[in-house]
């Protein structure tokens, strides 16, 4: 097994099989934690930590968005909670797509969920599959410690990247979580994997956020979109570029930029692709600054970044450090 950076603990193992028509395989899920301190303004998150999955199987049927798996939902599983279904074998291995579960084997991916990354349509019969609850906003309210503040006028707020602006969701005085002049508890908005956001921390004292969770052992798809998108780690490992993929040869583009938010401001550093100091396809590089970033990491795995890019594309496929 590789070894995790930036995992800080090993906290156990869990154990389980995977049935498959011509064999069992046996793996093991590895289990950590890991912390960020948020002071008073804003700190950005990462969530790479996922839940276990609640189901682990193959692809029986699929009929339009409807998918029957070899393996049945189990029971007295709370349908209300958001969750998401990620292809871990086969030719869509990584990709992700928002489904709804019911009692029984069947899922229902939520095509008009703007995150899917993949319509699923090539899936196929025998594909390996996995389902898990998304983790919440009130997961991460529920991580952080003393909590976020509570409060209808001066709440800690978190703020997700949304459509090109930052949309803030405040933590009202009965617990609740709303978004800034709305009424509907959103508690349970998702954290959605590869996503960042940011912990606007309005109390003079500290919070620390605690994240524990699975490092996925799958495969993880990163499509690349125009514009500016909030980008955060799949697995708890830092990221330089090069480890990120930021290269043409995943979608990326001269003068496309990566900023970390660092002493309160977004930091800019951009691709130069004429330049091959840094590597055979470019050169990252601060704006303003001579030396090579290419392998210095930009995006820690507590954190998050913006990026920039010019055009969209397919992007890569990440492996897990995990990867049985």
């Amino acid at each position: 097994m590789k070894k995790m950076k930036k995992l800080n603990l090993l906290l156990g193992t869990l154990i389980a099989t995977a049935a498959l028509s011509h064999a069992v395989d046996s793996y093991s899920e590895v289990v950590g934690y890991q912390k960020l301190v948020s002071s008073q303004g804003f700190t950005t998150v990462s969530m790479p930590l996922v839940k276990p999955a609640i189901v682990t199987g193959t692809v029986s049927s699929k009929s339009g968005s409807s998918i029957t798996l070899s393996a049945s939902i189990p029971a007295g599983t709370d349908a209300t909670k958001p969750y998401y279904l990620e292809v871990t074998s086969g030719t869509l291995a990584g990709e992700r797509a928002d489904v709804t579960v019911t009692a029984g084997s069947a899922v229902v991916v939520i095509a008009a969920s703007s995150y899917n990354t993949s319509a699923l349509s090539t899936l196929a019969s025998g594909d390996s599959v996995l389902v898990r609850a998304h983790v919440t906003l009130a997961d991460l309210d529920a991580s952080c410690s003393p909590g976020l503040v509570g409060d209808d006028v001066n709440g800690d707020r978190v703020l997700f990247f949304v459509n090109g602006a930052f949309v803030p969701y405040m933590k009202a005085s009965d617990g609740s979580w709303n978004e800034d002049g709305g009424l509907d508890d959103m508690s349970n908005l998702p954290m959605r994997p590869g996503i960042g956001m940011l912990i606007h921390r309005r109390a003079a004292t500290a919070t620390t956020l605690t994240q524990t969770g699975v490092v996925r052992a799958n495969k993880f798809a990163r499509p690349v979109a125009k514009g500016f998108s909030f980008f955060a780690p799949a697995y708890p490992v830092d990221l330089s570029p090069d480890a990120m993929g930021a290269k043409p040869t995943f979608g990326w583009s001269n003068g496309d930029r990566i900023l970390p938010f660092v002493n309160g401001a977004f930091v800019n550093n951009i691709l130069d692709t004429s330049d091959t100091t840094g590597g055979s396809y470019g050169t990252w590089y601060e704006d303003g600054g001579l030396d090579p970033l290419n392998a210095t990491t930009l995006v820690n795995s507590q954190k998050s970044a913006m990026v920039y890019n010019n055009n969209s594309g397919a992007g890569s496929v990440e492996t897990s450090p995990v990867a049985q």
